[in-house]
């Protein structure tokens, strides 16, 4: 079953190595998508979508969409007009940051200075949010304990595969010819 198991594993792993950088050729002007190489959103500067993978965004500009970050970090210090998601990773959303919608980080940290700093609601699953200065006020900020989080994933990790790369069925070795 490990062997079989690490097989899924590798496959699933390969298919998002392959298809990432076909993805980043097929960019929508405005968007930002990459693999590897940090984004970096200057201030002054406006992108609409900027999605990341094993890699970091940086946003001291405006972002008239969605951050997205897979494996990587996220620091906002500018403006984010929609959501924000980071998995694997950690996001920081500094006192004159604004994010129009809801912050949610799983497998990773967070961290925000001040309430009015999200307008939505902020999740974290699989670590800890923290408010700089003392408790969040707001009913809508919550996060959920690192082991709960990593049984979670494990199970949805081992159910995807299952489900993406199915065992081969073996013949019977009973109607074989001698």
């Amino acid at each position: 079953m490990g062997g079989t198991l690490l097989t899924h594993a590798a496959r699933t792993l390969a298919l998002v190595l392959l298809l990432a950088p076909a993805a980043t050729h097929a960019q929508v002007p405005g968007n930002r998508l990459y693999f590897g190489q940090d984004i970096f959103v200057a201030s002054g500067q406006q992108v609409h979508n900027a999605t990341c993978v094993f890699c970091s965004v940086q946003v001291e500009g405006d972002l008239t969409g969605r951050a997205l970050v897979l494996f990587g970090n996220l620091n906002i210090t500018g403006r984010v007009e929609r959501n924000v998601a980071v998995v694997g990773g950690n996001a920081v959303v500094d006192s004159q940051a604004r994010v129009g919608g809801d912050a949610i980080v799983l497998g990773g940290n967070a961290v925000y200075e001040t309430d009015e700093s999200i307008t939505g609601s902020a999740y974290v699953v699989g670590g800890h949010l923290s408010k700089m200065g003392g408790h969040a006020r707001s009913l809508r900020r919550f996060s959920v304990n690192p082991v709960v989080f990593s049984s979670a994933a494990l199970l949805s990790f081992i159910l995807l595969s299952v489900l993406f790369f199915p065992r081969s069925r073996r013949r019977s070795a009973i109607n074989q010819p001698s």
